[in-house]
């Protein structure tokens, strides 16, 4: 599906470069070039993109009270912000509005096609997670919840090739992330909520160890994932691996803040979220 974009930045040679960038590269199409940052609540309402890449300093209002009032109105558009600050502060404030990555002026065309496939990828996990519940919704529906066959369990040879990608093949956790993958996997096919400290307990039930032991396990060797790769981003911004799996298993903003960390830049690590890795790792089995 093509991606359909608004661009808000007041300099409008900026407007243009990354028009041009996007067509260029057969990302999509731009329904709007927007020089204010009031008109652009407006504008955004109006055509629901699906991206839009906002400057942070915008005459009327900066682009993070844009993106906030947006967030706040539940605007399904996904955010990309755009500046020439380096402030640590400012950025950290543009994640928190909401955005899904920040871009330094000025534009590079690599970064730009880049993040805009990593946002598409979180796009399609966040609809893949909605077809599936909304098929699983439909099925129950017409057979009463009766002669349901149990939900096909993701190839783990699939699963380990996504632990080896984030080198964490070898850590010990990684058996109880696969056991604890399969418990969920029913639940996210359901649409059901779930508690993860009910996933421990079972886990804890059929392995014989600890709950507090198994979730220590699973949050380091996700930690660890995350850690090797926000390495690998340092070294390789545009590695493949790095690009799919930074969006799919992890919030970019904690990715960037390890970068930081391990950089020095920052004395934060990055957080995890295990419920989005798990979650995530459904998603890029099921795409492989």
């Amino acid at each position: 599906m093509s991606l359909r974009f608004v661009i808000v930045d007041d300099d409008i040679s900026i407007c243009k470069i990354i028009a041009h960038i996007i067509k260029k590269n057969n990302l999509g199409r731009v329904l709007v070039e927007c020089n204010d940052g009031m008109a652009a609540k407006d504008i955004i309402q109006e055509t629901t993109p699906d991206i839009a890449l906002v400057d942070l300093l915008l005459p009327g209002q900066d682009g993070i009270e844009l993106i906030k009032q947006l967030k706040e109105l539940h605007s399904k558009t996904s955010f990309i912000m755009i500046s020439e600050s380096d402030s640590q502060s400012m950025i950290t404030q543009a994640y928190q509005s909401g955005i899904e990555f920040f871009i330094h002026k000025p534009i590079n065309v690599l970064e730009l096609v880049s993040v805009v496939q990593k946002v598409q990828e979180t796009r399609k996990l966040k609809q893949f997670m909605t077809i599936v519940s909304n098929t699983t919704a439909k099925y129950l529906a017409v057979d009463g919840g009766e002669n349901q066959s149990e939900p096909e369990v993701p190839e783990k040879g699939r699963v380990n090739r996504v632990f080896s990608d984030i080198g964490i093949i070898g850590e010990v956790g990684v058996k109880h992330l696969y056991q604890a993958m399969k418990l969920i996997y029913p639940y996210v096919q359901a649409d059901k909520s779930y508690q993860l400290n009910d996933i421990y307990c079972q886990l804890s039930d059929q392995t014989g160890n600890d709950v507090k032991t198994i979730e220590q396990r699973i949050r380091r060797t996700i930690a660890k994932g995350l850690h090797n790769l926000a390495n690998l981003g340092l070294d390789d911004f545009y590695n493949d691996k790095f690009q799919t799996c930074s969006t799919a298993l992890f919030d970019f903003k904690e990715v960037h803040t390890e970068m930081n960390f391990i950089s020095q830049k920052s004395s934060y690590r990055g957080k995890i979220n295990v419920k989005k890795f798990i979650e995530g790792l459904l998603f890029l089995v099921h795409e492989n």
